[in-house]
């Protein structure tokens, strides 16, 4: 499975600031999706157009991650989060129309990289403007879960990039 998708719906959000960041809101409806087994462990990529889900659960546990711009995320998007565990961090990269696109061919690289490698991945295309795309890559060690999104604001000129990991044994204490 290819881990591009063309999304069918106009991109709308329109600047990074509006943004939340919610470790509590139910899970959505995604427009593209690809999920993962990594061990006991269902690793799911949740794309909700310039926003995503990332959701992990086990047999009893769940961790539901959203960066999205919706009416029952009220708690900005923070620089950083920590606790239990689990750690966020987020950055804003303004840049040129041509820096983007430069930047967005190490994005698709990187999926690209991380499909191949059998790893989680998911790039989202909006159409209309070739720039406008939300990705997340994820990797695994030995003791966490690590993944990295994208999401991109042409019109804006600017990037939101985020890395989250958690500790293998954390999920327990997040529910």
């Amino acid at each position: 499975m290819s881990p591009f998708t063309d999304l069918d719906v106009a991109f709308s959000d329109t600047r990074a600031g509006q943004l939340g960041f919610s470790l509590t809101a139910a899970q959505r409806e995604p427009l593209a999706a690809a999920d993962h087994t990594i061990g006991a462990l269902t690793f799911s990529i949740r794309l909700l157009g310039a926003s995503h889900q990332i959701v992990i659960t086990d047999d009893a546990h769940e961790l539901c991650e959203t960066v999205a711009c919706l009416p029952d995320i009220t708690t900005a998007l923070p620089d950083s989060f920590q606790a239990d565990g689990y750690v966020f961090s987020s950055r804003i990269i303004e840049c040129s129309s041509d820096a983007m696109a430069d930047l967005l061919e190490q994005i698709e690289s990187e999926v690209e990289g991380h499909a191949r490698a059998g790893l989680p991945a998911l790039l989202g295309r909006f159409p209309g403007n070739e720039l406008a795309v939300t990705a997340v890559t994820a990797d695994t060690d030995d003791d966490a879960l690590i993944w990295r999104t994208w999401h991109t604001y042409p019109q804006a000129g600017e990037v939101v990039v985020t890395s989250s990991r958690i500790d293998r044994d954390a999920l327990a204490v997040r529910s």
